[in-house]
């Protein structure tokens, strides 16, 4: 379980939606994915430096975006899960090492966009191979949720992935 103080509104709140045990563990696991995690949630290290007892910092926001990338990343697993079952494995690992070639090349040719922002464009493009694949199936477009989801939290050219 986290324990989250929104500096915000001055609240603590607790977090166990979460895969594993360790939460420490879990979000240095999860900033590999998506490393605005950092910056969204801020580790507080209390004055015996026991990491079982570590608490967190964050914005009512911020919280809300980490809240959607963890969720949207099980979406993710899932619908990679499907692919990995209708093709291969590799294949599907493959389609997360496109994307996040993709979120490199955004990051070099639009320097302004925040990490969060290029968090979201990896997801994005993985939604975008995913689709591409899983509509020979006649599987739904994922990108409209994906983009209802974020429309508060994003420009819409960040939305859409139009620079």
């Amino acid at each position: 379980m986290f324990d989250i103080y929104l500096t915000d509104v001055q609240k603590n709140v607790q977090f166990k939606d979460y895969p594993g045990e360790h939460p420490v563990k879990f979000i240095l696991n999860f900033k590999k994915i998506f490393p605005s995690v950092m910056e969204l949630l801020l580790p507080v290290l209390p004055s015996d430096e026991n990491l079982e007892e570590m608490t967190w910092e964050s914005t009512s926001s911020d919280f809300e975006k980490f809240k959607l990338l963890l969720s949207g990343w099980g979406v993710i697993e899932l619908r990679l899960n499907t692919i990995a079952k209708f093709k291969t494995r590799n294949f599907a690992d493959q389609l997360v090492k496109q994307a996040q070639q993709k979120r490199k090349s955004f990051a070099k040719e639009q320097p302004r966009l925040s990490s969060v922002e290029l968090d979201y464009l990896f997801k994005h493009e993985v939604h975008a191979l995913i689709d591409a694949e899983l509509v020979e199936l006649g599987e739904k477009f994922y990108l409209p949720t994906l983009r209802e989801l974020w429309k508060v939290q994003l420009k819409a050219n960040v939305l859409e992935a139009k620079f």
